[in-house]
């Protein structure tokens, strides 16, 4: 089901409440063949633990500063996973379309609440080219 872009970062901003965090995968065989996905990269298994505009611009920032230390140190400092520093940025105005996804049960390693794939626009003017997918879970 195709959705507006209002409606997705509506459905972002709530979700970002729960702190439960998202998966993502990008351009996952699990799209098929009428995806027009780019095939040369694929990324899975991603997280992040909240979502937000970089400032006042049209990017999107999936990060991990919620996250919580991992341990302590001898010293007694909090000690953070390398993804601390881990971020993805999807540029809003790039995107195409937004599709729900209905049937998703075995897409990712933790259950997700809902999926979203987000279709990019091509690289070059070919509307028809292949464009990257992010396929967006959100964690329960």
């Amino acid at each position: 089901m195709t959705i507006e872009i209002s409606e997705f970062l509506r459905a972002l901003s709530e979700h970002n409440k729960t702190t439960n965090g998202y998966q993502i995968h990008l351009n996952s065989a699990d799209l098929g063949n009428k995806s027009a996905r780019n095939i040369g990269v694929e990324i899975g298994d991603l997280y992040f633990t909240e979502c937000s505009t970089l400032g006042d611009t049209m990017v999107l920032c999936f990060g991990n500063m919620n996250k919580k230390p991992a341990g302590k140190s001898e010293e007694g400092k909090d000690l953070y996973p390398v993804e601390i520093n881990t971020n993805m940025f999807i540029d809003i105005n790039q995107i195409d379309v937004i599709e729900q996804v209905e049937d998703f049960a075995d897409w990712f390693s933790v259950p997700s609440a809902k999926v979203f794939n987000v279709y990019m626009l091509p690289e070059d003017d070919n509307l028809t080219g292949n464009r990257n997918v992010i396929s967006i879970g959100f964690i329960e």
